[in-house]
């Protein structure tokens, strides 16, 4: 940051002194809302707006402030929940999300992300304890810092669902499973054409997704040669269409990524040399990892074996582009787009080359990450830096953004994992669109099928 002021007008200014000015501008209005908030947040605890003749504080914002009453709730409802509290000794409580307030107050997040975290929390059940909430508050927030509201609204839907899987009865959980709810109303019209609406239950609806997701992708209208003209309601009626006609030949059907269903087996190399050795070794002629990465692959069944630190081993090969299982083992590392923030999956990504394959580049596991299109872009032409550390990537944000490039890492993919070792007791399924298949977490952790 700047320690001059600048009295250049903007249009003066240099490309990098802007963004600069505009990150220090941002920095100043989550500040300058933190400081709102412990404001009301006092007022509200010394019920101060009574005092002076209001109804409640949100009446007293909104007419001395001139909001509008939907404002004034919402400020009340932030400040009730990351500032201090009446209590009955008359020192005031922390607020249930203070670490929200002081991220607010440190300018590492902004007033979107706290609505959606004050949001997510009004409905946490109460089965969830104070230990558990404060450890997924750290990890929204810790999520937040490096991300859009949009990334961070996507790992609350899946915090939710953990905590309606950690709430709910077991017999609840069978009885969803023996009897999904699906349902599909259809109206006929006399012309032949039909309307239909209808509900989904969550795994066939992660199949659905996964097979629309090609299917109604924009394309060049054969017309004119110009953008698709459909609106993406349009698109995804299209590719309904051409999923039931593929279903009607069921042979013909088309898959993503131009392979039928691949299940990828997930096992640590301790566990491989260890428990499962005489399991696998007991195999007719088979006597090693590399027999049976060979072995599995000809059958369609892809192992991906993976060393202490977490990298896939027994994967690489050299060539132009990444083969497909590549890309699996680049789907079981990266979980999808590695830019820190990013939350779109792998169907979305392609693999880039770390070091470029024209100045020498190997396509191994240790020089790919995957990137969806929008921060491919920014990696080649907007001053990131990608490295592997510990097997994992990582990026050097451009100078004009981090005098300091500190490292940072994608965390979205891995919201909440807490919740899987406390869950070990029975068995999980959680659905992950790589592939637009849907995986199933075993109790012991040692194979994931997807």
């Amino acid at each position: 940051m700047s320690t001059t002021e600048d009295t250049r007008e903007a249009w003066q200014r240099p490309d990098e002194d802007l963004t600069t000015d505009l990150l220090a501008c941002e920095e100043r209005l989550r500040r300058g809302y933190a400081e709102m908030l412990g404001l009301v947040g006092e007022i509200e605890r010394r019920g101060s707006a009574r005092a002076l003749g209001y109804t409640d504080t949100a009446v007293m914002l909104r007419e001395t402030l001139r909001v509008s009453a939907r404002e004034a709730v919402i400020r009340v409802a932030h400040a009730q929940a990351t500032m201090p509290s009446a209590s009955s000794t008359g020192a005031p409580w922390p607020g249930p999300l203070a670490a929200t307030g002081n991220a607010l107050a440190g300018g590492l997040i902004n007033r979107e992300h706290v609505q959606l975290i004050v949001a997510l929390f009004q409905g946490c059940p109460d089965a969830i304890n104070a230990g558990q909430r404060t450890t997924d508050e750290a990890a929204l927030l810790a999520l937040a810092a490096q991300a859009a509201p949009e990334a961070l609204r996507t790992a609350g839907r899946r915090l939710a669902a953990y905590w309606d899987l950690d709430s709910t009865p077991p017999a609840d959980h069978q009885r969803r499973e023996l009897h999904p709810v699906r349902r599909l109303d259809i109206t006929h019209r006399r012309d032949g054409s039909a309307r239909f609406a209808g509900e989904l239950d969550p795994d066939t609806t992660a199949i659905l997704d996964g097979l629309l997701g090609p299917l109604a992708k924009p394309r060049t209208d054969p017309g004119t040669g110009g953008p698709d003209p459909r609106t993406a309601a349009e698109r995804r009626g299209d590719a309904l269409a051409d999923i039931i006609g593929l279903a009607a030949r069921c042979d013909d059907l088309s898959v993503q990524g131009g392979e039928r269903a691949v299940m990828i087996v997930t096992v640590t190399l301790a566990e491989l040399e260890g428990r499962l050795a005489d399991a696998l070794v007991t195999v007719p002629g088979l006597c090693s990892v590399d027999e049976l990465r060979r072995y599995a692959c000809e059958a369609k069944v892809v192992p991906a074996v993976f060393g202490t630190d977490g990298q896939p081993l027994h994967l690489g090969r050299s060539a132009r582009l990444a083969s497909p299982a590549q890309r699996h083992a680049l789907a079981l590392r990266d979980k999808g787009c590695a830019h820190p923030g990013c939350d779109r999956g792998p169907k979305w990504c392609t693999a880039h080359h770390l070091i470029p394959w024209e100045r020498g580049g190997s396509t191994d596991l240790d020089n790919l990450v995957l990137l969806c299109p929008r921060h491919h872009r920014q990696t080649h032409h907007g001053g990131w830096t990608v490295r592997m550390r510990d097997g994992i990537p990582e990026f050097l944000p451009p100078a004009w953004l981090d005098p300091d490039r500190t490292p940072r890492r994608n965390h979205v993919h891995d919201t909440a994992p807490r919740h899987h070792q406390r869950t070990r007791h029975r068995q999980t399924r959680h659905r992950d669109f790589h592939y637009g298949r849907t995986n199933a977490s075993a109790r012991e952790g040692a194979t994931t099928t997807q």
